[in-house]
């Protein structure tokens, strides 16, 4: 995977964590109505996400799954940013996921989400 996008590093050339790859992002979403599950479909190059929960933790499924209050991959707590790397969906063939799902737990959580 020579696409992944690469974190920024100090002038000891360490890479600096909970930081941003040093690229701009391929896309952005933002939704402040995920009442429901809300599906956002990865652009092809995209190798990482940012996901920000704005008032309310957002729970997070990876694939074309619907995210439920039962059944979800991640947790981001109200007011966070997590970074993830896309999995690989299929290990046979080293494709990446192309999908993520995202439902609030509760009512009036808005949602980040930035693709590098």
């Amino acid at each position: 995977m020579a696409n992944v996008p690469q974190l920024p590093r100090d002038v000891n050339n360490v890479p600096v964590q909970n930081m941003p790859p040093a690229r701009v992002a391929l896309d952005e979403t933002y939704d402040a109505t995920i009442s429901a599950s809300t599906e956002i479909t990865l652009n092809t190059a995209t190798t990482m996400i940012e996901v920000t929960a704005i008032d309310k933790t957002v729970l997070m499924k990876w694939g074309t799954t619907d995210a439920s209050t039962t059944d979800w991959d991640h947790a981001i707590p109200l007011n966070t940013t997590r970074q993830f790397a896309v999995p690989v969906e299929t290990a046979a063939t080293g494709v990446l996921f192309t999908a993520v799902n995202f439902i609030e737990e509760v009512a009036t959580a808005k949602l980040c989400v930035s693709e590098f």
